[in-house]
């Protein structure tokens, strides 16, 4: 059996509500702390486009809380933890994502006792162009 929890991950056999709750709010949890890292400009939701359509969607239709931009998956005893974050184009963002990783890397390791692998990724946004 196969179950998508909240932060919009599969999970590979069986996982009560505890365990999507937790992944939930462990995702809500690096979300935050992401929007605080130095050179970070803002957390995008680190989902396939048409997941993130989807799952906007049906939130709108069940009324779901609120939803963690972190994707956060345990499988075994690893816990995959993937980010997408816009950075400033006046930091180095390979030191931007170094801290970006870090900071997953900590939070999420914390009493979980599962390897903790982090996937960043990246857009720069720029100011707009004058007209």
């Amino acid at each position: 059996m196969s179950t998508e929890d909240r932060a919009g991950g599969q999970h590979h056999g069986t996982h009560d509500d505890g365990a999507a709750a937790e992944l939930d709010d462990l995702s809500l949890d690096l979300t935050d702390a992401l929007r605080g890292v130095e050179g970070v400009v803002e957390v995008l939701d680190a989902r396939p486009v048409v997941v993130a359509a989807i799952t906007a969607v049906a939130d709108g239709i069940d009324g779901g809380g609120p939803r963690g931009l972190v994707d956060v998956v345990r499988t075994g005893g690893v816990l995959t933890v993937a980010a997408s974050v816009a950075t400033d184009v006046g930091q180095a963002t390979p030191e931007t994502l170094a801290r970006v990783a870090a900071v997953l890397r900590d939070r999420a390791g914390r009493g979980s006792g599962a390897e903790v692998v982090v996937s960043v990724t990246s857009r720069v946004i720029e100011p707009p162009l004058p007209r």
